[in-house]
């Protein structure tokens, strides 16, 4: 399992270029937008609310791998 901290420069830019990849279909609503990302991608969200912080997380090192050779 990777847990990666969404605003970590690198992980940002690969987020943002697998946002901008994955076109929005019509009449999605944005919570079948974000299951669909998630899918696709292997990962899941985990917000720290305490820290003000999100984080992604992999389940398997794989899809991590994956997704940062994809996008990054």
């Amino acid at each position: 399992m990777i847990k990666v901290d969404i605003m970590d420069p690198v992980f940002n830019r690969a987020y943002t270029n697998a946002h901008r990849a994955l076109p929005v279909e019509t009449l999605e609503r944005p919570s079948q937008y974000g299951q669909r990302w998630r899918e696709a991608y292997r990962c899941r969200y985990h917000p720290k609310i305490e820290e003000g912080r999100t984080y992604m997380i992999f389940d398997h090192d794989e899809d991590y791998t994956w997704f940062m050779m994809r996008w990054a």
